[in-house]
């Protein structure tokens, strides 16, 4: 937003001497106190002694003249537009772009922000909210503004990973309660078991069903998304190796959502890993209701597409750089 002022007019009322030009003094007086200096309605007018709905009144006539010119940044209206186009294309219920910041702030903070804002609109009473695992989700959990949601349990849908620790399973699940003054609760079990007998046992160990019977009970998800390349999380936290994810990659992996792969159809892919894994498969997650992704960056564009395709997620959570890629192949 911008205000230019112009001449002053004469002090005859009338304006510009031998014309009916409106005296612009309290219009721009008015303009500038509550555009410039934010004074409120009331305030501005206690200041030009003059009644509140003259105010409004000056306001209105500043902006219709001209005096007052209303500018929007346009890499908003990019984003909204990326955004909408998306949300078309893929039937998501909500879908909410950042604006490219050329960098200045790690994505994974930006995008944790966006997220926590949409996830504390969003939670109710009641709810039985499962969450992911990663950095973005991390950055999420961390972003969530204190408050209390009465009757909100937060589950860990995943079992629990060592090499995962800055930003595990666990601590992300437990920030968000924390956050919410909810309930956590835990999953007691390693996220990867080293043989599929052990996975079996665990399933019918007593102590752990009634924790495994909740994760189906989830009312909303929030999760990230990886890709598969050499400088994706899952790699990089040492979770898992590259000959473990191997027959993936064989199989046409394109992405990862909760330790579980999938093609660029979105379709998922089973492998050696699913046989030893604990936590939410794919068509688990899919039956939940509100499902929100969170994640970003032009390298997880073709992730991030098949997620979308597969109709893994029901909200979006992105960045501009991401969205006009997803944008450009439709």
């Amino acid at each position: 937003m911008s205000t230019s002022k112009t001449p002053k007019p004469a002090q005859s009322g009338k304006g510009v001497a031998g014309t009916n030009a409106p005296n612009l003094d309290p219009l721009l007086s008015a303009a500038w106190l509550y555009y410039e200096d934010q004074l409120t309605q009331s305030d501005i007018a206690e200041v030009l002694g003059v009644s509140r709905a003259s105010v409004i009144n000056y306001l209105h006539e500043a902006r219709r003249l001209g005096v007052v010119k209303i500018t929007l940044d346009s890499e908003h209206y990019t984003a909204m537009r990326l955004a909408q186009r998306l949300s078309q294309h893929y039937g998501l219920e909500r879908c909410i772009v950042i604006p490219d910041d050329q960098g200045r702030r790690p994505a994974e903070v930006r995008l944790g922000e966006a997220g926590a804002q949409l996830l504390s609109s969003l939670v109710k009473t009641g709810d039985m909210l499962g969450v992911s695992w990663g950095r973005t989700v991390l950055a999420l959990s961390q972003a969530i503004s204190p408050q209390r949601v009465p009757g909100l349990s937060v589950i860990q849908i995943t079992g629990s990973m060592l090499a995962t620790f800055e930003f595990s399973p666990e601590l992300c699940t437990s920030n968000i309660a924390d956050r919410f003054g909810a309930r956590c609760i835990n999953l007691h079990a390693p996220a990867l078991v080293s043989r599929a007998e052990i996975r079996e046992l665990l399933y019918k160990e007593p102590a752990l069903i009634p924790q495994l019977e909740l994760l189906q009970t989830c009312t909303k998800i929030v999760f990230g998304l990886g890709h598969v390349g050499r400088d994706s999380t899952i790699f990089a936290s040492g979770a898992v190796t590259p000959d473990a994810i191997q027959p993936y990659l064989d199989q046409g992996a394109v992405g990862v959502i909760a330790g579980r792969y999938f093609n660029a159809a979105g379709q998922p892919i089973l492998g050696p890993l699913d046989e030893r894994m604990i936590g939410l498969t794919l068509d688990e997650i899919d039956r939940i209701p509100m499902r929100i992704c969170v994640t970003g960056g032009v390298a997880k564009a073709p992730a991030i597409r098949a997620a979308l395709q597969g109709r893994h997620a029901t909200m979006l959570v992105t960045d501009e750089l991401a969205a006009q890629a997803l944008v450009d192949s439709l």
